[in-house]
């Protein structure tokens, strides 16, 4: 009997776990799918004789007969349906393997016969994939279509006096009404909500009553939490301790800031995964590769909580929104979240033999500011700081760092911080003619590096140690974002003058040690530029001004002035 592969993709799992701000929902649905794509797609695809390659991060790939394989495919929707209420779905797409020598080793089989091999062959099945969920884009946005896109259907919901809407979501039907029974989580009263809002919910309940004793409790089905304590290992808690409690909601976090009550939104995301997927050759090797970096995202955030993280006031001071695959979506306190990034991106590189990388993108917010436009914005700093990523690691191809692709990218919200990433950045940018030269000015170094944004959180403790003055960083930022190299250089030179000497050096030092160009002798010859530097590629026609003080400013009340401790 021929085999075929089967592979699955998880559709739109964002805009399902997202889809409202409760944190409640986010977590119960994270919860649903990891469950889902782990366990259940496992154990359904057995139940047809299926062999696993993979199952983790929103998709998975089996190999199973021929002849079941169609069958396997639409019965895992059906348990996407059905698990979901409707919520969610997956796609899948079946190649046939070509006929070969039934001796060898399909899983470290290369080539398949004289004309194919298995690098084809997953090449194809890889197509396949995306052609399927292309068509299902287009049977969804189409009214003709077989299936229509849930968001479409709604914007044409009838209406009726006895007919509601879900109170979290405000998109589906309300079905039936919802009360938390837990009697420490009395925020939330009764409401009316949609089935797939009332799964969510109920899956973070039945999570939360199995870990009221998790040190009691050997569960033969991990949930996604029972993975995330795994990940943090045994002496993260103590044995004598009562087990801490998930933060309730978003509104916890205010106990964990000092000063201002921010937290901070990390999306990490591996780089290259397509491109790194193309060059295995087989079954064997996707396998590897998909179990390494499923692993090492948990190891990673495992490493990074413990450091930065420890447990406070009876709870954990942090929680995962989505992880799995090559991603994590994570929120911490607003004066850990750029530690506990840059720690991420080093220990995932570091757990993957130095071979792969992560882009982080953060958001620094308000507590209570809606989570939907803090995600919003985390995501498009954090395709920012990938597409810098890839630049640069095209443009330094022979270089020999190994981190060259890794890139954290920041922003922090203010009262007129705007909800477009692209907006916010170009305040910080001009480019201007001047007498026949062109003059480029960035406010600005984002995305950073790992070594430079290790380099600006020093320098911003040193600065904390120094007590440099709020307002005077207000002045000093104020100066920069006139984006010239008249009025702010003046200004900044005048603002210099009420620093004591030591904190004048250091200020200055902040610059010469995070702009690290060639230009730095010319600078020298030109006179001072502060708060400028040169970067690179600036020329007798073309001169490039940055400077990272606007980046130190912004971060200076966000960087704890003592690296994290266990304890």
């Amino acid at each position: 009997m021929s085999q075929s592969l089967i592979a699955f993709d998880t559709d739109h799992i964002k805009s399902y776990v997202f889809g409202t701000n409760k944190l409640k929902e986010i977590r119960g649905a994270s919860s649903i799918l990891d469950a889902l794509n782990r366990d259940k797609t496992t154990a359904k695809a057995k139940e047809y004789g299926a062999t696993c390659i993979y199952a983790n991060g929103g998709s998975a790939l089996f190999l199973v007969d021929s002849g079941q394989a169609e069958s396997l495919g639409k019965a895992v929707q059906e348990l996407y349906h059905n698990n979901t209420g409707g919520g969610a779905s997956i796609t899948y797409a079946i190649q046939v393997i070509p006929d070969h020598d039934s001796t060898q080793d399909i899983m470290t089989a290369e080539k398949l016969n004289e004309n194919v091999t298995m690098a084809d062959v997953l090449k194809l099945l890889r197509l396949r994939l995306r052609l399927a969920k292309d068509g299902l884009q287009m049977n969804m946005s189409s009214k003709e279509g077989t299936q229509q896109d849930d968001a479409l259907a709604h914007i044409a919901l009838p209406s009726h006096a006895l007919l509601c809407t879900c109170e979290s979501c405000g998109v589906n039907y309300a079905q039936a009404l919802w009360k938390d029974q837990d009697p420490d989580d009395t925020d939330d009263g009764e409401g009316r909500y949609c089935r797939v809002c009332i799964g969510k919910r109920e899956e973070d309940r039945n999570v939360k009553n199995k870990l009221r004793n998790p040190r009691k409790t050997s569960l033969s089905v991990k949930t996604l939490w029972d993975r995330i304590l795994d990940s943090l290992g045994k002496d993260y808690l103590s044995p004598s301790s009562p087990f801490p409690q998930r933060p309730k909601d978003f509104n916890v976090f205010r106990e964990f800031t000092r000063g201002k009550e921010y937290l901070g939104l990390i999306y990490a995301d591996a780089n290259s995964m397509g491109k790194a997927l193309e060059k295995l050759e087989t079954l064997h090797e996707v396998k590897v590769f998909a179990d390494t970096i499923d692993d090492a995202v948990f190891k990673a955030m495992g490493e990074a909580i413990r450091t930065h993280l420890p447990v406070q006031k009876g709870k954990f001071p942090f929680d995962i929104l989505l992880i799995g695959g090559d991603d994590i979506v994570m929120v911490t306190p607003a004066d850990k979240a750029i530690q506990v990034a840059r720690a991420l991106a080093e220990k995932f590189h570091e757990h993957t033999n130095k071979e792969y990388t992560l882009s982080i993108g953060v958001v620094l917010a308000p507590v209570k500011y809606p989570f939907s436009l803090q995600y919003g914005l985390v995501d498009e700093i954090l395709k920012a700081a990938k597409k810098s990523g890839a630049k640069r690691h095209a443009d330094n191809a022979s270089s020999n760092d190994g981190q060259e692709q890794s890139r954290i990218n920041f922003l922090v919200v203010t009262g007129n911080t705007s909800l477009s990433y692209q907006k916010n950045y170009q305040e910080m940018y001009r480019k201007k003619p001047v007498f026949g030269k062109i003059d480029e000015f960035y406010a600005t170094m984002r995305p950073y590096t790992l070594s430079q944004l290790g380099r600006l959180l020093q320098q911003i403790r040193e600065g904390n140690k120094k007590h440099l003055g709020r307002t005077k960083l207000q002045q000093l930022r104020e100066a920069i974002l006139k984006l010239n190299n008249t009025t702010t250089i003046l200004e900044a030179l005048a603002l210099l003058r009420n620093w004591k000497k030591e904190e004048r050096e250091f200020i200055k030092a902040v610059v010469t040690e995070l702009v690290d160009t060639p230009q730095t002798a010319k600078q020298q010859q030109m006179g001072t530029l502060f708060p400028w530097s040169l970067g690179e590629r600036s020329n007798e026609k073309h001169t490039i001004y940055r400077t990272p003080l606007l980046d130190f400013v912004e971060l200076y009340d966000f960087v704890s002035s003592e690296e994290g401790q266990n304890r």
